[in-house]
């Protein structure tokens, strides 16, 4: 980002400037991008919001390895465990912890 264009957006916010101000600076001063902001409602219109739409949570990362951790509610039985890479049968003894885990087609 050159000099100008990050003095006008710490310059907007240091004197308590709205987006669309800062923005339209921004636009003035040749710029190809613009902020928005990720407070609020999450971008969404209120249109959108008005027709039903719920911002949500943000996403979890994914699993990516078994979880071979002791489960005592698992005891003595073999569990189905999905990861990227597939579809594995984790088996656990009777004290709840995990034994083997063999990759099931």
């Amino acid at each position: 980002m050159e000099k100008k264009f990050a003095d006008i957006i710490n310059e907007g916010k240091k004197n308590g400037k709205k987006l669309s101000e800062i923005n339209a600076e921004l636009k003035a001063a040749g710029a190809t991008f613009h902020l928005s902001s990720l407070e609020g409602n999450g971008s969404w219109t209120e249109a959108e919001m008005a027709s039903g739409f719920i911002p949500g949570a943000p996403a979890e990362d994914a699993q990516r390895t078994l979880d071979m951790s002791r489960k005592m509610e698992f005891a003595g039985t073999k569990q189905i465990q999905w990861i990227p890479g597939g579809k594995f049968e984790v088996e656990y003894d009777e004290n709840g912890y995990a034994k083997r885990a063999v990759k099931v087609k």
